[in-house]
């Protein structure tokens, strides 16, 4: 009876677990671990140096891992003796301190990777968020500048092109009364693509003037570009021969309708190419410069009207000015 209570107690004894060992054995566990980190690191730096240091900077940016190596050398270093060097030494290598905090950006990118995102908002966001490959390859992740941050780029919007008629510039005239249905107003000729019929010297303004030959003064109801005689003149735009003819004041001329309310004016003219009703391009060649009718000389009588109203031409074209 006895012998068999002593056996008992011996069965029981045997299967009891002993702490102590248990922990021993995590202990060799954690060293294995930083063993196989040591060869790794050791091993890979010498064979694979580029390679190991991406590697280093993965773990770096990767919340999880590090904080697990972290916990684990700080565990290591805990203990005395080989484990504790082991532990100091797996820190090291990585380039974890117990007191590693992530840098901001990477917080904020580790963030943004934990939420669901759609594809364009991806897009978005690594636009915004350049990283320098230059400092990245260092080990530094470097946040852009809102200044220097890739802008979504945005489409500029041409201005309105104001209706036809509207005025466009204000000429603030004082002088004497005009004629009905003159202004000094600059009036938009809406999105008429245009030329300058000839390029001359301005002989004479639009507006009040002593005559040049009958010394009279009175309104010029257009300008004078000098020329040299038989010179091209282009049509300011495409549009119908208005009407063609010849008087003793105008010599010959010719008249041009653009449509939407735009004609021109063009006299003293040498010859005439075109007939009425004839359809013609912008700069297209309508006459020649001369110096027929009440002239002084070869040059080119030029007016502009926008929905009837004279307007002053020195807006619309091109012109050397007479020094």
């Amino acid at each position: 009876m006895y012998a068999t209570a002593v056996s008992h107690t011996k069965r029981y004894r045997t299967t009891q677990k002993n702490p102590t060992a248990g922990k021993e054995r995590l202990r060799l566990a954690q060293f294995a671990v930083c063993l196989v980190l040591f060869l790794v690191v050791f091993l890979g730096k010498g064979a694979f140096p580029n390679q190991m240091q991406q590697v280093g900077q993965l773990l770096a940016a990767n919340v999880d891992v590090s904080g697990l190596v972290l916990e684990l050398g700080e565990r290591l270093s805990e203990q005395n003796g080989a484990l504790a060097q082991v532990g100091d030494f797996c820190m090291e290598v990585l380039g974890l301190e117990k007191q590693a905090q992530l840098p901001a950006q990477l917080a904020q990118e580790q963030q943004f990777l934990n939420q669901t995102t759609t594809l364009s908002e991806q897009v978005e966001h690594y636009l915004k968020q350049e990283i320098s490959q230059e400092r990245l390859e260092q080990g530094q992740a470097v946040a852009v500048a809102p200044d220097q941050q890739e802008q979504t780029p945005q489409i500029q919007q041409e201005p309105a092109v104001p209706p036809v008629g509207t005025v466009v510039t204000s000429a603030n005239y004082t002088g004497l009364a005009l004629p009905e249905n003159y202004t000094m107003d600059e009036l938009s000729i809406g999105e008429l693509d245009t030329v300058t019929p000839v390029m001359g010297h301005l002989w004479s303004t639009y507006g009040y003037r002593d005559h040049p030959v009958d010394g009279e003064y009175k309104f010029h109801n257009g300008v004078d570009l000098g020329a040299s005689a038989g010179e091209t003149i282009g049509a300011f735009a495409s549009g119908t021969v208005d009407y063609i003819g010849e008087n003793d004041t105008h010599g010959l001329y010719l008249q041009l309708d653009h449509g939407n309310g735009v004609k021109t004016f063009y006299a003293h003219c040498s010859k005439l190419c075109v007939s009425q009703g004839q359809t013609v391009a912008k700069g297209e060649k309508v006459a020649e410069v001369g110096s027929t009718g009440v002239s002084t000389g070869p040059h080119l009588h030029l007016e502009i009207k926008v929905n009837g109203i004279h307007v002053n031409p020195v807006y619309y074209i091109d012109y050397i000015s007479v020094s």
